[in-house]
Protein backbone atom coordinates (compact mmCIF):
# COMPACT_ATOMS: atom_id res chain seq x y z
CA UNK A 1 0.00 0.00 0.00
CA UNK A 2 1.43 3.37 -1.09
CA UNK A 3 2.30 5.86 1.61
CA UNK A 4 -0.08 8.84 1.82
CA UNK A 5 1.09 12.01 0.11
CA UNK A 6 2.67 14.49 2.55
CA UNK A 7 0.75 17.65 3.36
CA UNK A 8 3.62 19.74 4.62
CA UNK A 9 7.39 19.74 4.91
CA UNK A 10 9.11 22.04 7.38
CA UNK A 11 6.97 25.17 7.50
CA UNK A 12 5.82 24.75 3.90
CA UNK A 13 2.34 23.57 2.90
CA UNK A 14 2.51 21.17 -0.04
CA UNK A 15 -0.19 21.82 -2.63
CA UNK A 16 0.45 20.01 -5.93
CA UNK A 17 3.06 17.62 -7.28
CA UNK A 18 4.48 19.25 -10.40
CA UNK A 19 7.38 16.95 -11.26
CA UNK A 20 8.96 13.60 -10.53
CA UNK A 21 12.46 12.25 -11.06
CA UNK A 22 14.44 9.16 -10.29
CA UNK A 23 15.35 10.22 -6.76
CA UNK A 24 12.67 12.71 -5.76
CA UNK A 25 9.56 14.72 -6.44
CA UNK A 26 8.92 18.43 -6.94
CA UNK A 27 5.93 20.11 -5.33
CA UNK A 28 4.32 23.49 -5.60
CA UNK A 29 4.03 24.71 -2.01
CA UNK A 30 3.13 27.76 0.03
CA UNK A 31 5.32 29.55 2.52
CA UNK A 32 2.82 30.84 5.12
CA UNK A 33 5.46 32.95 6.86
CA UNK A 34 6.58 34.97 3.83
CA UNK A 35 3.30 34.54 1.94
CA UNK A 36 4.80 33.31 -1.31
CA UNK A 37 4.73 30.25 -3.55
CA UNK A 38 7.81 28.04 -3.60
CA UNK A 39 8.92 24.82 -5.26
CA UNK A 40 9.84 22.02 -2.88
CA UNK A 41 12.18 19.28 -4.08
CA UNK A 42 11.71 16.27 -1.83
CA UNK A 43 14.02 13.26 -1.80
CA UNK A 44 11.56 10.37 -1.60
CA UNK A 45 14.15 7.83 -0.48
CA UNK A 46 17.51 6.43 -1.52
CA UNK A 47 17.61 4.01 -4.40
CA UNK A 48 18.70 0.51 -3.53
CA UNK A 49 22.48 0.31 -3.22
CA UNK A 50 22.91 4.06 -3.74
CA UNK A 51 22.12 5.50 -0.32
CA UNK A 52 25.42 7.36 0.04
CA UNK A 53 25.33 8.79 -3.48
CA UNK A 54 21.74 10.02 -3.33
CA UNK A 55 22.08 11.66 0.06
CA UNK A 56 25.41 13.33 -0.62
CA UNK A 57 24.32 14.38 -4.10
CA UNK A 58 21.26 16.06 -2.63
CA UNK A 59 23.40 17.86 -0.06
CA UNK A 60 25.78 18.87 -2.85
CA UNK A 61 22.88 20.42 -4.75
CA UNK A 62 21.90 22.52 -1.75
CA UNK A 63 25.44 23.74 -1.21
CA UNK A 64 26.09 24.31 -4.91
CA UNK A 65 22.92 26.24 -5.67
CA UNK A 66 23.33 28.31 -2.49
CA UNK A 67 26.53 29.68 -4.04
CA UNK A 68 24.77 30.77 -7.22
CA UNK A 69 23.02 34.14 -7.41
CA UNK A 70 22.14 34.92 -11.02
CA UNK A 71 19.08 36.13 -12.91
CA UNK A 72 19.03 32.99 -15.07
CA UNK A 73 19.45 30.43 -12.28
CA UNK A 74 16.63 29.21 -10.03
CA UNK A 75 17.09 30.68 -6.54
CA UNK A 76 17.50 28.41 -3.51
CA UNK A 77 15.55 29.68 -0.49
CA UNK A 78 15.87 26.98 2.16
CA UNK A 79 17.06 23.47 2.97
CA UNK A 80 16.14 20.96 5.65
CA UNK A 81 15.66 17.37 6.74
CA UNK A 82 12.46 15.94 8.17
CA UNK A 83 11.66 12.33 9.09
CA UNK A 84 14.87 11.23 7.41
CA UNK A 85 13.99 12.98 4.14
CA UNK A 86 15.93 15.88 2.67
CA UNK A 87 14.18 18.78 0.97
CA UNK A 88 14.98 22.02 -0.84
CA UNK A 89 12.77 25.10 -1.04
CA UNK A 90 13.41 26.92 -4.29
CA UNK A 91 12.04 29.75 -6.40
CA UNK A 92 8.75 28.81 -8.02
CA UNK A 93 8.80 29.83 -11.66
CA UNK A 94 5.35 30.64 -12.98
CA UNK A 95 5.39 29.09 -16.40
CA UNK A 96 6.50 25.82 -17.95
CA UNK A 97 9.65 23.99 -18.88
CA UNK A 98 11.28 24.34 -22.28
CA UNK A 99 10.60 20.64 -22.86
CA UNK A 100 6.85 21.16 -22.43
CA UNK A 101 6.91 24.26 -24.64
CA UNK A 102 8.58 22.38 -27.51
CA UNK A 103 6.39 19.31 -27.01
CA UNK A 104 3.19 21.36 -27.12
CA UNK A 105 4.05 24.14 -29.60
CA UNK A 106 6.62 22.43 -31.81
CA UNK A 107 9.98 23.87 -32.94
CA UNK A 108 10.76 27.39 -31.81
CA UNK A 109 11.62 30.36 -33.97
CA UNK A 110 15.26 31.17 -34.59
CA UNK A 111 14.93 34.37 -32.55
CA UNK A 112 13.43 32.63 -29.52
CA UNK A 113 15.98 29.80 -29.71
CA UNK A 114 18.91 32.22 -29.76
CA UNK A 115 17.37 34.26 -26.95
CA UNK A 116 17.01 31.19 -24.70
CA UNK A 117 20.49 29.93 -25.58
CA UNK A 118 22.09 33.23 -24.66
CA UNK A 119 20.36 33.34 -21.29
CA UNK A 120 21.37 29.77 -20.43
CA UNK A 121 24.92 30.49 -21.57
CA UNK A 122 25.02 33.42 -19.15
CA UNK A 123 23.91 31.05 -16.39
CA UNK A 124 26.57 28.49 -17.34
CA UNK A 125 29.25 31.16 -17.64
CA UNK A 126 28.47 32.23 -14.08
CA UNK A 127 28.24 28.67 -12.70
CA UNK A 128 31.49 27.64 -14.39
CA UNK A 129 33.10 30.73 -12.90
CA UNK A 130 32.13 29.29 -9.51
CA UNK A 131 33.90 26.02 -10.45
CA UNK A 132 30.57 24.25 -10.82
CA UNK A 133 29.51 21.97 -13.67
CA UNK A 134 25.82 21.30 -14.14
CA UNK A 135 26.16 17.88 -15.85
CA UNK A 136 22.43 17.62 -16.62
CA UNK A 137 21.59 20.53 -18.93
CA UNK A 138 18.37 19.54 -20.70
CA UNK A 139 15.13 21.13 -21.83
CA UNK A 140 13.15 19.91 -18.82
CA UNK A 141 15.65 21.66 -16.52
CA UNK A 142 15.16 25.01 -18.29
CA UNK A 143 12.14 26.92 -16.98
CA UNK A 144 10.43 29.69 -18.94
CA UNK A 145 8.97 32.48 -16.83
CA UNK A 146 5.69 33.44 -18.49
CA UNK A 147 5.74 36.95 -17.03
CA UNK A 148 9.25 38.09 -17.96
CA UNK A 149 10.00 35.63 -20.75
CA UNK A 150 13.27 34.77 -19.01
CA UNK A 151 14.83 31.32 -19.17
CA UNK A 152 16.15 29.92 -15.89
CA UNK A 153 18.43 26.93 -15.37
CA UNK A 154 17.50 24.68 -12.49
CA UNK A 155 18.12 21.25 -10.95
CA UNK A 156 21.77 21.05 -10.02
CA UNK A 157 21.07 17.61 -8.54
CA UNK A 158 24.12 15.94 -10.09
CA UNK A 159 26.28 19.04 -10.29
CA UNK A 160 29.96 18.43 -9.74
CA UNK A 161 32.03 20.86 -7.74
CA UNK A 162 35.54 20.97 -9.14
CA UNK A 163 37.01 21.19 -5.65
CA UNK A 164 34.83 18.52 -4.02
CA UNK A 165 35.02 14.76 -3.59
CA UNK A 166 33.74 12.68 -6.53
CA UNK A 167 30.40 11.21 -5.43
CA UNK A 168 30.40 8.44 -8.02
CA UNK A 169 32.89 5.81 -8.98
CA UNK A 170 35.02 6.28 -12.08
CA UNK A 171 33.36 4.92 -15.21
CA UNK A 172 29.77 5.40 -14.00
CA UNK A 173 27.82 7.84 -16.17
CA UNK A 174 25.31 10.18 -14.59
CA UNK A 175 22.88 12.32 -16.54
CA UNK A 176 20.04 12.02 -19.04
CA UNK A 177 21.08 9.89 -22.06
CA UNK A 178 19.50 12.12 -24.71
CA UNK A 179 21.57 15.11 -23.54
CA UNK A 180 24.85 13.54 -22.42
CA UNK A 181 28.17 14.43 -24.04
CA UNK A 182 30.28 11.66 -25.61
CA UNK A 183 32.78 11.80 -22.75
CA UNK A 184 29.92 11.73 -20.23
CA UNK A 185 28.47 8.63 -21.93
CA UNK A 186 31.85 6.93 -21.52
CA UNK A 187 32.30 7.91 -17.88
CA UNK A 188 35.32 10.11 -18.57
CA UNK A 189 36.36 13.25 -16.72
CA UNK A 190 34.21 16.27 -17.54
CA UNK A 191 34.78 19.99 -17.90
CA UNK A 192 32.78 23.01 -19.07
CA UNK A 193 32.68 21.73 -22.64
CA UNK A 194 30.43 18.85 -21.61
CA UNK A 195 27.73 21.31 -20.48
CA UNK A 196 28.11 23.15 -23.80
CA UNK A 197 27.52 19.91 -25.71
CA UNK A 198 24.35 19.31 -23.70
CA UNK A 199 23.19 22.84 -24.48
CA UNK A 200 23.88 22.10 -28.15
CA UNK A 201 21.48 19.16 -27.88
CA UNK A 202 18.88 21.54 -26.40
CA UNK A 203 19.37 23.97 -29.30
CA UNK A 204 18.88 21.13 -31.79
CA UNK A 205 15.69 20.18 -29.94
CA UNK A 206 14.41 23.77 -30.06
CA UNK A 207 14.97 24.00 -33.82
CA UNK A 208 13.98 20.45 -34.84
CA UNK A 209 11.33 19.67 -32.22
CA UNK A 210 13.28 16.73 -30.75
CA UNK A 211 16.82 15.85 -29.60
CA UNK A 212 19.18 14.57 -32.29
CA UNK A 213 19.51 11.04 -30.91
CA UNK A 214 16.57 8.97 -29.69
CA UNK A 215 16.09 5.29 -28.89
CA UNK A 216 14.25 3.07 -26.43
CA UNK A 217 17.61 1.78 -25.18
CA UNK A 218 19.85 4.24 -23.28
CA UNK A 219 22.97 2.41 -24.45
CA UNK A 220 21.92 2.90 -28.07
CA UNK A 221 21.57 6.64 -27.46
CA UNK A 222 25.00 6.73 -25.82
CA UNK A 223 26.49 4.92 -28.83
CA UNK A 224 25.02 7.52 -31.19
CA UNK A 225 26.45 10.38 -29.12
CA UNK A 226 29.89 8.85 -29.37
CA UNK A 227 29.89 7.61 -32.99
CA UNK A 228 27.14 9.22 -35.11
CA UNK A 229 26.63 12.71 -36.51
CA UNK A 230 23.40 14.60 -35.67
CA UNK A 231 20.72 14.44 -38.38
CA UNK A 232 20.11 17.50 -40.54
CA UNK A 233 17.31 19.87 -39.51
CA UNK A 234 14.74 20.25 -42.29
CA UNK A 235 14.17 24.01 -42.13
CA UNK A 236 14.85 26.77 -44.63
CA UNK A 237 15.02 29.69 -42.19
CA UNK A 238 18.14 28.67 -40.27
CA UNK A 239 21.06 31.11 -40.66
CA UNK A 240 24.29 29.36 -41.74
CA UNK A 241 26.13 31.02 -38.86
CA UNK A 242 23.72 29.47 -36.35
CA UNK A 243 24.13 26.02 -37.90
CA UNK A 244 27.93 26.41 -37.69
CA UNK A 245 27.60 27.18 -33.97
CA UNK A 246 25.39 24.11 -33.50
CA UNK A 247 27.88 21.84 -35.30
CA UNK A 248 30.74 23.15 -33.18
CA UNK A 249 28.79 22.70 -29.93
CA UNK A 250 27.96 19.09 -30.90
CA UNK A 251 31.49 18.12 -31.92
CA UNK A 252 32.44 14.64 -30.73
CA UNK A 253 35.86 15.71 -29.48
CA UNK A 254 35.64 18.27 -26.71
CA UNK A 255 38.77 19.94 -28.10
CA UNK A 256 36.72 20.84 -31.20
CA UNK A 257 33.97 22.58 -29.21
CA UNK A 258 33.89 26.08 -27.75
CA UNK A 259 36.41 26.43 -24.96
CA UNK A 260 33.97 28.23 -22.68
CA UNK A 261 30.41 29.47 -22.35
CA UNK A 262 31.65 32.99 -23.04
CA UNK A 263 33.22 31.91 -26.35
CA UNK A 264 29.94 30.34 -27.46
CA UNK A 265 28.06 33.42 -26.28
CA UNK A 266 30.30 35.65 -28.39
CA UNK A 267 29.55 33.48 -31.44
CA UNK A 268 25.81 33.80 -30.84
CA UNK A 269 26.21 37.57 -30.53
CA UNK A 270 27.48 37.62 -34.11
CA UNK A 271 24.41 35.71 -35.23
CA UNK A 272 22.30 38.30 -33.41
CA UNK A 273 23.97 41.16 -35.27
CA UNK A 274 23.39 39.65 -38.70
CA UNK A 275 20.14 39.82 -40.60
CA UNK A 276 18.46 36.67 -41.70
CA UNK A 277 16.99 36.86 -45.20
CA UNK A 278 14.19 39.43 -45.16
CA UNK A 279 14.23 39.70 -41.37
CA UNK A 280 15.52 42.00 -38.67
CA UNK A 281 18.57 41.09 -36.56
CA UNK A 282 17.81 38.27 -34.15
CA UNK A 283 18.97 40.07 -31.01
CA UNK A 284 21.06 43.11 -30.08
CA UNK A 285 24.66 42.44 -29.05
CA UNK A 286 25.24 41.05 -25.57
CA UNK A 287 27.16 42.84 -22.85
CA UNK A 288 29.66 40.15 -21.96
CA UNK A 289 31.35 42.02 -19.12
CA UNK A 290 28.33 43.29 -17.26
CA UNK A 291 26.03 41.46 -14.93
CA UNK A 292 23.18 43.68 -16.11
CA UNK A 293 23.11 42.28 -19.63
CA UNK A 294 19.78 43.69 -20.74
CA UNK A 295 20.43 47.22 -19.55
CA UNK A 296 23.81 47.19 -21.27
CA UNK A 297 22.18 45.99 -24.49
CA UNK A 298 19.60 48.75 -24.31
CA UNK A 299 22.21 51.45 -23.73
CA UNK A 300 24.35 50.35 -26.66
CA UNK A 301 21.30 49.98 -28.90
CA UNK A 302 20.24 53.55 -28.05
CA UNK A 303 23.77 54.91 -28.67
CA UNK A 304 23.95 53.20 -32.05
CA UNK A 305 20.53 54.57 -32.99
CA UNK A 306 21.56 58.10 -32.06
CA UNK A 307 24.86 57.73 -33.90
CA UNK A 308 23.13 56.55 -37.05
CA UNK A 309 20.85 59.56 -36.98
CA UNK A 310 23.83 61.89 -36.77
CA UNK A 311 25.47 60.12 -39.70
CA UNK A 312 22.35 60.39 -41.83
CA UNK A 313 21.80 64.12 -41.18
CA UNK A 314 25.01 65.90 -40.11
CA UNK A 315 23.34 69.32 -40.38
CA UNK A 316 20.22 68.39 -38.44
CA UNK A 317 21.24 70.64 -35.52
CA UNK A 318 20.90 73.69 -37.78
CA UNK A 319 17.39 75.03 -37.40
CA UNK A 320 16.40 72.81 -34.47
CA UNK A 321 14.69 69.43 -34.47
CA UNK A 322 13.66 68.60 -37.99
CA UNK A 323 14.97 72.10 -39.10
CA UNK A 324 15.44 72.99 -42.78
CA UNK A 325 18.99 73.45 -44.15
CA UNK A 326 19.38 76.60 -46.37
CA UNK A 327 21.06 76.33 -49.80
CA UNK A 328 24.62 77.63 -49.91
CA UNK A 329 23.85 80.42 -52.48
CA UNK A 330 21.32 82.19 -50.22
CA UNK A 331 23.90 83.93 -47.97
CA UNK A 332 25.85 85.13 -51.03
CA UNK A 333 22.74 86.61 -52.64
CA UNK A 334 21.92 88.43 -49.43
CA UNK A 335 25.45 89.88 -49.27
CA UNK A 336 25.28 91.02 -52.91
CA UNK A 337 21.93 92.75 -52.32
CA UNK A 338 23.36 94.55 -49.30
CA UNK A 339 26.34 95.74 -51.35
CA UNK A 340 24.07 97.01 -54.13
CA UNK A 341 21.95 98.90 -51.62
CA UNK A 342 25.02 100.56 -50.10
CA UNK A 343 26.34 101.57 -53.53
CA UNK A 344 22.99 103.14 -54.45
CA UNK A 345 22.92 105.13 -51.22
CA UNK A 346 26.44 106.50 -51.82
CA UNK A 347 25.59 107.44 -55.43
CA UNK A 348 22.49 109.39 -54.38
CA UNK A 349 24.45 111.17 -51.64
CA UNK A 350 27.16 112.24 -54.12
CA UNK A 351 24.59 113.56 -56.60
CA UNK A 352 22.83 115.64 -53.91
CA UNK A 353 26.11 117.15 -52.71
CA UNK A 354 27.28 117.94 -56.26
CA UNK A 355 24.16 119.88 -57.26
CA UNK A 356 23.43 121.69 -54.02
Amino acid sequence: MAAPAPTHIGRYLLETEIGRGGAGTVWRARDPLLQRDVAIKLLTGPLQGEERDDTQRFLAEARAVARLVHQNIVVLYDYGTEAGRHWLAMQHVQGRSLAKAVSKDGPLTVQRTVEIARQILRALRYAHGQHLLHRDVKSSNILLDEESGSALLGDFGIALLADSERLTTEGVALGTPEYMSPEQCQGHALDERSDLYSLGVVLHECLAGKPPFLSDAPLAIAYKHVHEQPPAIARQDLPPALMAILRKALAKRKEDRYASAEAMLEALDQVGERKTSGAQPVLPPDNLRSGRDRRGDDRRHTDRRRGSRRDEDPDSSFGGAGGMTLPRWVPWMALAALGLLLATFLLVAWFVVRHS
